[in-house]
């Protein structure tokens, strides 16, 4: 009889260990969908089928409302990124031609700087005594949290086989406002990230097949977590237009009529979010 009680005691305390783990862990189960998440290719498109295509550029600010399950602390964007460049698993290209590319070393000094700093001689020494210090200079570097804005390059493509408008996203480039000398700069791309595989390039690194992987916060349900894979082909994310393909390649700041007017550069973004829908929109008949 004790040792029938002996074993049921084991079995318990066995049994409450086993959901002090699982709380402990996040959740009172194992969740393992989202690490077992494999990329949904995209439908093969011919040229012969499309139809209309417009490249378009556009900025994605984290601090929007509705992008700050992007700013969730257990797996914020910028952190993402930011450690998969410094790891080498994703290529910093230049510019949005991705075409040429950055070191990490090239990557992690594009804007540093140093600054002038007081260093105690004696650290035992009177903090008070002006002599008792020296400058040094420091390098100051830009880090993940630096990182507050995307932008995205994304091909609109009506596919008339298909009769249907795709987005396809092409890279991401990572958005900062370095500080040099205590004054801010404008808005620089750091760098840009190839967002999906060459399908003539099988060794190339794939950013949608890490996001496959990585959670972003579910507002509606806990248990149906879903991924920065999701969030992007899903367009759940707010942004606004900053530039379409141009004979100039300049963006909408940079016409003479909108360098001055942030307010008409805005209200041209609209137009061309307007242009984009009722081009699907003309297409059909009622």
């Amino acid at each position: 009889m004790k040792r029938i009680v002996f074993v049921l005691l084991v079995g318990l305390f066995g049994s409450m260990d086993l959901m002090a783990q699982g709380v402990y862990d996040d959740f009172i189960y194992t969740r393992q969908a989202v690490q077992e998440r494999k990329v949904v290719p995209w439908p093969y498109l011919r040229e012969a089928d499309v139809h209309y295509a417009k490249r378009i550029w556009r900025v994605i600010d984290m601090r929007e409302k509705q992008n700050q399950p992007m700013q969730w602390p257990k797996n914020p964007l910028n952190i993402i990124l930011y450690n998969a460049v410094m790891g080498g698993k994703l290529i910093p290209y230049k510019d949005d031609s991705l075409s040429s590319s950055h070191t990490t070393e090239e990557f992690e000094a594009y804007f540093a700087q140093k600054k002038p700093e007081k260093q105690l001689i004696d650290p035992n020494g009177d903090p008070d005594d002006p002599t008792n210090f020296y400058m040094d200079t420091v390098e100051i570097k830009l880090e993940a949290k630096d990182i507050k804005k995307f932008k995205i390059m994304e091909d609109w493509i009506f596919d008339k086989k298909e009769s249907r408008m795709y987005v396809r996203i092409i890279g991401i480039a990572l958005l900062v406002q370095p500080t040099v000398e205590g004054a801010e700069i404008p808005e620089q791309e750091w760098c840009w990230l190839k967002y999906h595989r060459d399908p003539d390039d099988p060794d190339q690194q794939d950013l949608r097949e890490m996001l496959v992987n990585m959670e972003v916060f579910n507002r509606v349900n806990d248990a149906a977590r879903i991924t920065y894979d999701d969030w992007f082909e899903g367009r759940w994310f707010s942004s606004y237009i900053v530039k379409q393909a141009n004979q100039y390649d300049n963006a909408i700041k940079d016409f003479a009529e909108f360098q001055d007017n942030g307010v008409a550069a805005l209200l041209e973004a609209e137009k061309i979010k307007s242009e984009l829908f009722e081009f699907e929109h003309d297409l059909w008949e009622y």
